[in-house]
């Protein structure tokens, strides 16, 4: 009976913690509210990725019987638990690998508070802690702070991560490199038997909430960007620099993901997320570990490398697109006006041993070589997939093994005009199948360098020359306005990522017959590009689905499985493609700094004067022929062509690749034009505001001229 009163008495107050009985409440409409695990994703895992284990005597397991709110939580099975004994379970921040240094570390001190719900139903009160360990996983660093859980209902854990406000801290533990999570269940007021249940648990981020409903967009993106690098930043390895494949793996680097981090660096300096300091020996530390997998390959550092040691591992793959990833990259951040001269000669040594060149062909770049047979792949980068212009320009910033811009910019011909709906406004993309024409492909060059103010590149076949960045723009439009017909306006879009049958590059031309799979994350893309209802979708995607949102403490989910007009999602995983987020991220702050006036990175690379001038050599202005040259011909192009509303091209007027021919296309030539002889003389059409403009226009080149 004492027992008893005792138990009713901490339903009320708890001098070991903060601690209450709690209705069913949901928490939403708060960005900063950030789920760590709550039973609704499609895996048993953590948001970070990590799994789940449990102690002697424990089962620990997913079910649907008993939830705080949602259609899922955790229930720890503790057995029989004798007077004053214990039981654990635990999570963990990635995959768990005894070997040191391979693991993933999560930056608790981006959030004020750990919060949860517990049920206990073992008829008899216990003690409940969490304990947080860092890298070390010792119990010579832990941190724990402690709750009394009464009997019956759902009790709201609240702990402040600020280890002096009510922990019991042992040794120096680290928030910034936190590992573990675990619980400790003591028996402390008499034998138990039975389960405890967990659901929505989150971490609340510093800051003030921010409502992604009604928020300013850039106050919402700036947000989620901050969190998505320092994720990817906190996983990093602090022995090689590189960043993980994926948010669940703590064995494999890639370069890509590596990719994401160092061209952010700049962006992540000037928000004061990192500092310079922080920033230059992070650089430094890839540098060497970089050059220690160069020194270990023929041609270019392997796509995947061990996450310490940056050895080559799995096939042994020098990917050529992966490599001028990376190299794009370390030549932006040795460009900054930051960073040390040391330190940039550095880079520059590193880049100038990628080698590039022996990718070429008569076509384009090969894709990769594999050391273990001596042998380049099957296959080229010959398809209209922005690939090979990326590793164009790597190849031209290469003083070592230098492969001008013009010999390969190119060489991407398999190329055609498509649609899906706007048959008005057709843009470029992959000819060769419908399967390569994810949106992550037309985005690819514009992430590095920005063409949007360049017009129509050199192709030579003039009725399928184009403008990156405009024929990016008319992609997203189109697949926004089949979202819009399909009734999907919110779901921002299908992309290469993980189905039902695997990993593939999912998109609305070809959803290998899964029409409900999308990817979350892509809808940066969409954004940058301003697509319509793009804002829209990306908060819809923040507030909406699975109780809270479609994101987590990695930022927007990989992929989802959300049926047209269902409530929720019905497949929805914990762990993130790195490199999805990587490229999200980038998305997210070159949108940031174009919205807020800023240079944004692809501005600042394309004014570099070694990338200007290269890019010089494949744009042109005004020549609509192609043949190198902006003269009279052109301009009886463009005059035969004017008015012509859809679907132009260089071969019929369109000099700035927005596929029309109208008095912008005549400024553009008017910019490229060199010569003056018999301007004057030349017919100019209706109407009349263009025929004053273009008649001024020659004139004044003319007295120019002499």
């Amino acid at each position: 009976m004492r027992r008893w009163l005792f138990t009713q008495l901490l339903t009320a107050c708890c001098a070991l913690g903060v601690i209450s009985l709690v209705a069913n409440v949901l928490v939403a409409g708060d960005l900063g509210f950030v789920p760590l695990f709550d039973g609704e994703r499609s895996d048993s895992r953590n948001l970070w990725g990590g799994p789940f284990t449990a102690g002697e005597n424990v089962t620990f397991t997913k079910q649907s019987s008993i939830v705080q709110s949602g259609t899922g939580a955790y229930r720890a099975n503790l057995g029989s638990i004798p007077n004053n004994a214990f039981r654990f379970f635990q999570t963990f921040s990635s995959e768990v690998n005894g070997t040191p240094g391979y693991r993933q570390d999560r930056d608790l001190t981006q959030y004020q508070t750990l919060e949860g719900y517990v049920r206990n139903d073992t008829a008899t009160p216990l003690t409940f802690s969490l304990e947080l360990k860092d890298y070390r996983d010792s119990n010579s660093h832990r941190a724990k702070r402690s709750y009394t859980l009464p009997v019956g209902g759902w009790t709201k854990i609240e702990a402040p991560l600020n280890l002096a406000s009510g922990w019991n801290v042992t040794g120096s533990p680290d928030l910034e490199r936190t590992f573990a999570l675990s619980f400790l269940v003591d028996a402390n007021f008499g034998a138990a038997s039975g389960s405890l249940y967990l659901d929505n648990f989150s971490l609340i981020e510093n800051g003030p909430s921010i409502d992604p409903a009604t928020a300013p967009i850039d106050v919402v993106i700036e947000r989620l960007a901050k969190r998505q690098f320092h994720a990817l930043w906190a996983a990093r390895s602090k022995t090689s620099g590189l960043i993980p494949n994926s948010s669940d793996n703590a064995v494999l680097g890639a370069l890509n993901t590596t990719t994401g981090v160092v061209w952010s660096l700049p962006a992540a300096i000037r928000r004061g997320w990192v500092t310079q300091s922080e920033a230059d020996s992070y650089m430094g530390q890839l540098v060497t570990s970089l050059n220690s997998n160069r020194n270990q390959t023929t041609y270019l550092p392997t796509r995947f490398l061990d996450f310490v040691t940056a050895a080559p591992v799995t096939d042994h793959e020098e990917s050529t697109i992966d490599a001028a990833f990376i190299a794009l990259a370390l030549h932006n951040y040795k460009s900054q006006a930051a960073t040390p001269a040391l330190l940039s000669t550095q880079i520059d040594a590193l880049q100038d041993r990628f080698n590039f060149a022996a990718f070429t062909t008569a076509g384009a770049f090969r894709q990769a070589y594999f050391q273990p047979t001596t042998s380049f792949g099957c296959c080229t980068y010959s398809g209209f997939t922005n690939e090979n212009k990326v590793i164009a320009m790597a190849g031209e910033l290469s003083d070592t093994f230098h492969v001008p811009l013009e010999n390969q910019w190119n060489k991407d011909t398999g190329r055609v005009n498509a649609s899906l709906v706007n048959t008005d406004q057709k843009y470029l993309v992959y000819s060769f199948g419908t399967d390569y024409r994810a949106p992550f492909v037309q985005a690819l060059l514009n992430l590095f360098v920005d063409t949007s103010e360049l017009g129509v590149d050199s192709y030579p076949n003039r009725s399928l020359a184009r403008n990156p960045w405009i024929n990016f723009e008319k992609y997203e439009a189109d697949v926004a306005a089949k979202l819009d017909q399909l009734g999907r306006e919110n779901f921002f879009q299908a992309d290469a990522g993980q189905g039902a049958a695997g990993y593939q590059p999912y998109n609305l031309f070809n959803n290998f017959g899964q029409p409900n799979l999308f990817m979350p994350w892509s809808a940066s893309f969409a954004l940058l590009a301003g697509a319509e209802n793009s804002e829209e979708a990306l908060r819809y995607l923040l507030d909406n689905g699975l109780g809270g949102g479609l994101d987590g403490p990695q930022g927007l989910a990989d992929s989802a499985q959300w049926a047209t007009g269902a409530t929720d999602p019905t497949q929805v995983p914990s762990f993130a493609d790195n490199w999805n987020m990587a490229l999200s991220t980038m998305a997210f702050l070159e949108y940031l700094d174009r919205y807020q006036g800023v240079e944004s990175g692809s501005q600042f690379f394309a004014s570099l004067a070694e990338v200007s001038s290269a890019l010089d050599e494949v744009y042109v202005d005004g020549d609509l022929n192609g043949n190198g040259v902006t003269d009279g011909t052109d301009l009886a192009i463009w005059q035969n062509g004017y008015g012509t509303a859809f679907n132009a091209s260089p071969a019929t007027g369109d000099a700035d690749g927005d596929g029309d021919v109208d008095g912008r296309d005549f400024l553009r030539w008017q910019r490229g034009y060199s010569g003056a002889v018999g301007l004057a003389a030349v017919s100019i059409p209706e109407p009349a505001t263009y025929s004053l403009l273009t008649l001024s226009m020659a004139g004044l080149m003319l007295r120019r001229s002499r």
